[in-house]
């Protein structure tokens, strides 16, 4: 969605050139997202699972796989 510029950083969309396509976009991610239950790893680590991944035996296993003490 967003565009990469020249110095290798990202630059806002767009909406008036590309405002139905983000709209969609956003709209599809919100209704992805309400399937989700959020996870907290750790004071700053958020994780967004399926219900039935929201414990602390996901919660343990996905520290694990991203290198969360």
């Amino acid at each position: 969605m967003n565009e990469l510029t020249t110095k290798g950083t990202y630059k806002k969309v767009d909406l008036s050139k590309n405002g139905d396509k983000t709209s969609q976009a956003v709209a599809a991610q919100k209704n992805r997202e309400k399937k989700l239950f959020p996870l907290r790893l750790n004071s700053k680590t958020v994780i967004y699972v399926k219900k039935e991944n929201q414990n602390t035996y996901y919660a343990e296993k996905a520290k694990k796989k991203m290198g969360i003490e």
